[in-house]
């Protein structure tokens, strides 16, 4: 991330007035969430399109589970009970 600008108030406060200058107001969360995107780095955004190419991967793959079976893994494993 750019910490020069991801650290500085100003240029926050100016990315804030751009959003709210449009159409429709976005959610702090989405404010946020943009502010980090923009501020990331090619390696950062790199980096994180990889994680997701692996993932679809593995979903092509038959590599993954639904999450009741994790669960239900994670109970036999750790000798939970049955909810």
């Amino acid at each position: 991330m750019a910490t020069d600008r991801a650290n500085d108030l100003h240029a926050f406060k100016s990315f804030i007035d751009e959003q709210l200058a449009g159409a429709t107001v976005p959610t702090v969360d989405e404010v946020l969430a943009r502010w980090a995107y923009e501020n990331q780095s090619d390696e950062e955004r790199e980096e994180a399109l990889e994680a997701i190419r692996r993932g679809f991967a593995d979903v092509e793959q038959g590599r993954v589970m639904s999450a009741r079976e994790a669960v239900a893994e994670l109970r036999r494993k750790h000798n939970l009970p049955e909810l």
